[in-house]
């Protein structure tokens, strides 16, 4: 298989580079910086593994990114959307920090749904294109509180958006598989303060969903990184 993972030099998306790599699939690492590789160190001479600069933030470097993509291959099998911050740890919403807010959504909602558009072509030469957006555990529209306000509304629109780009999918017939993916309370840099799991684990998890292992048929689009529904 071919794949793109975003946010890769860190946490889920170095432990899903690993895994896709350790398994003899090929993958392009979409890091931020190339400058210091973190996690992906261990890998980086991998011939399978492409270190790719994309800032998700970033129109500009989107579109190079896609381009060196579609120059270097004829399909992807797998877009795996990691990349993700969290920028308003102690601030309300009614903070008025329009640099956290607009940053939180270029980054959680509006850059992958940009770069999932450009990829699209190379997904659907794909016999078995599947595309994964990672969300958070927003069960519901009401009851998530004050906490972490601009995170949880980015990440509750990239998990609708898994229902209306599948709903799309069947208008156009496109066989494609999309999944909003929760990744389990992991014990990142970002999930700290509630780490419950290993990156590893969820990355193990989250690969089989991508493979087809489990939901072949998509049966459920926002899931956790067992296949669980979150509804």
């Amino acid at each position: 298989m071919k794949v793109l993972i975003s946010g890769a030099l860190k946490g889920l998306g170095a432990c899903l580079t690993k895994k896709f790599l350790a398994e003899g699939h090929t993958v392009f690492a979409g890091v931020h910086t190339v400058d210091q590789l973190f996690e992906l160190e261990s890998v980086k001479a991998d011939e399978n593994l492409t270190i790719l600069p994309l800032d998700i933030s970033n129109k500009e470097s989107i579109e190079q990114a896609a381009a060196f993509i579609y120059a270097n291959t004829e399909k992807l099998d797998v877009v795996i959307n990691v990349a993700g911050v969290l920028l308003d740890r102690e601030d309300y919403i009614t903070s008025n920090n329009y640099e956290a807010i607009d940053a939180t959504f270029q980054v959680n909602t509006i850059g992958p749904i940009y770069l999932n558009n450009l990829l699209l072509d190379l997904l659907k030469n794909s016999n078995k294109g599947t595309l994964i957006n990672i969300s958070s555990e927003i069960r519901s529209i009401n009851g998530v509180g004050s906490k972490f306000a601009t995170y949880v509304m980015s990440k509750t629109a990239i998990a609708q958006y898994g229902f209306i780009l599948k709903a799309t999918f069947n208008e156009l017939n496109l066989p494609l598989r999309v999944f909003s993916v929760h990744p389990g309370r992991m014990k990142t840099e970002m999930g700290a303060e509630n780490g419950e799991i290993e990156a590893s684990t969820s990355a193990e998890g989250i690969y089989k969903i991508a493979i087809g292992e489990v939901l072949p048929n998509n049966e459920a689009i926002y899931i956790d990184y067992k296949g669980e529904s979150m509804l």
